[in-house]
């Protein structure tokens, strides 16, 4: 991989930068659209665990294709990252979901036992670091 301000990311440095933010973006199709959803999440060993909160919206994604985003831009010195990671998604209960969650900071979420989370096994992932340019009145 190259190394210069908008160089490609390789797919370890990837996963790495995807622990290091708490939210990022479903994106999926909905009535044939593109469609975005904000969540919060953890990206431990090659998977992405969305807490679903019992709630039933997420059971349409249990067996699916799924994109997920997450990016992270500092404004005042104009570089980031952005990543996207696709794979199938399954929806697990409680805990079971966390058994590759290295506990190091804690569960990251109040989970009860009988909570789906929403789990990505990530089959292709890759990013970008993004250095923005400068004009006249940009914001700072």
């Amino acid at each position: 991989m190259t190394t210069g301000p908008d160089a490609p990311l390789a797919p370890g440095r990837c996963m790495a930068l995807l622990r290091s933010v708490p939210t990022g973006r479903l994106l999926y199709t909905e009535g044939a659209l593109p469609a975005v959803h904000p969540v919060t999440f953890v990206a431990p060993n090659g998977e992405i665990i969305v807490p679903t909160g019992d709630d039933g919206w997420f059971e349409r994604f249990d067996g699916g294709l799924l994109a997920f985003h997450a990016e992270q831009l500092e404004a005042p010195v104009r570089t980031g990252w952005s990543v996207v990671a696709i794979g199938r998604a399954r929806l697990v209960r409680g805990t079971d979901g966390l058994r590759g969650f290295d506990g190091a900071h804690g569960v990251p979420w109040g989970i009860g036992t009988e909570d789906p989370l929403l789990v990505i096994d990530v089959e292709h992932i890759s990013g970008r670091r993004a250095t923005l340019p400068w004009w006249p009145g940009a914001c700072s």
